[in-house]
């Protein structure tokens, strides 16, 4: 059966789920919130077979009720925590996402992190006053709220707290670990995990963009270990809440012990890495409480997971290099002025326009890196 598929709201989670959904033949919408409608990356998308909406229906309750029956829409996927879900789209039609309580693993910091505590899980201390180095976290996210790292003293100078947050002890130096991770029909299954190594910059009083900074590690058996032995714990309280979701887990090994730091019911942030899934065999595993369809295909490979960075905010991407090497296309691209490029929906987090994109598949030829550097302006940090 060929479905009419609602995408809530446009981002890189699902982005190889919705491709492989287009590529089978399905009809796919995806809804945009951004600020930053004008830079969305219809072209990219378009390409592929899959229509971003205009701002105004994506934002309008009204008109998203509207368009969802007016075009027969039969299957709801949805990961925006902040989104209040119409009813009948749970019950009437398919839905894949969160339900109210799987939402406030990620928007009430506070509570998940308590609730994690109680399941014998590490957390790091909690402080009554900022004190150099910290950690300070929004207790609940209503708009754009993220966790500061308190570093140094001119750090702390800067910061006022107040009863919307809490305060907890820098874990440090640390290895952070990330899991990701599925849930349906009450079940989990976990597809991967890594270590993630480096962190944002700031320049000119800007957050860079994370992805620019970023690289990527195997863990030790030893850590993997630690960090499995605290994901299954997490993870069967987590499916209990219910909903079908992908998400993952992060924590901060130090000293052979694993601390938790949070959990994102969203897929891997990494620009949406492969699941190496179709798009049916994704619907059955949400659709139908068999999540280790995804996590089994994910964890028969070691994923080669690496940033690509343009040399200028406007080079041209080497597209045809990844049908050329049978490697899995990204996002994180658009098509401007008839030439493949980074998107401009985040070139304004960092001053000079550049942002990297994260290229994954099981195996990714090195003659690939080196004809991308050799006929292009992006290059591989690896």
């Amino acid at each position: 059966m060929k479905r009419k598929i609602l995408v809530h709201d446009f981002g890189f989670c699902h982005f190889h789920n919705m491709v492989e959904l287009a590529k089978e033949g399905h009809q796919v919408w995806v809804t945009c919130t951004s600020n930053e409608d004008d830079e969305s990356p219809r072209e990219y998308y378009k390409s592929l077979g899959i229509t971003i909406l205009d701002k105004e229906t994506s934002v309008r309750e009204s008109l998203l009720r509207k368009f969802v029956d007016e075009n027969g829409i039969d299957t709801i996927i949805n990961e925006n925590y902040k989104f209040k879900v119409p009813q009948y789209w749970k019950t009437d039609l398919d839905y894949i996402g969160l339900n109210t309580l799987s939402g406030h693993l990620e928007s009430r910091k506070l509570w998940c992190r308590t609730e994690v505590s109680l399941l014998g899980v590490n957390v790091p201390d909690l402080l009554d006053e900022v004190t150099v180095p910290c950690v300070i976290k929004p207790k609940k996210v209503v708009e754009s709220e993220q966790a500061r790292v308190i570093l140094t003293e001119d750090d702390a100078y800067l910061i006022e707290t107040d009863d919307t947050q809490y305060i907890e002890e820098y874990i440090g130096p640390n290895i952070e670990t990330n899991l990701d991770f599925i849930v349906s029909g009450g079940k989990y299954s976990i597809s991967y995990v890594q270590s993630t190594c480096g962190e944002a910059e700031l320049k000119n009083g800007r957050d860079c963009w994370w992805v620019n900074h970023t690289s990527y590690d195997i863990l030790s058996v030893e850590n993997r270990n630690l960090t499995l032995e605290a994901g299954h714990k997490i993870l069967e309280w987590v499916a209990s809440l219910g909903g079908s979701f992908m998400g993952h887990i992060t924590g901060l090994i130090k000293d052979g012990k694993w601390y938790f730091s949070e959990i994102n019911v969203r897929g891997e942030m990494s620009n949406s890495t492969p699941i190496y899934v179709t798009g049916n065999q994704y619907l059955d595993a949400m659709l139908n409480g068999k999540p280790q369809i995804i996590g089994d295909a994910r964890n028969k490979f070691y994923n080669r997971l690496v940033r690509a960075l343009p040399k200028e905010a406007d080079s041209i991407y080497p597209f045809h290099l990844h049908e050329k090497y049978d490697v899995k296309i990204p996002c994180g691209l658009d098509i401007i002025d008839g030439e493949y490029r980074s998107s401009k929906q985040f070139r304004f987090k960092v001053p000079d326009g550049i942002i990297g994109i994260v290229l994954m598949d099981e195996e990714i030829p090195e003659e690939f890196f080196q004809e991308m550097e050799a006929t292009s302006d992006w290059y591989c940090p690896r």
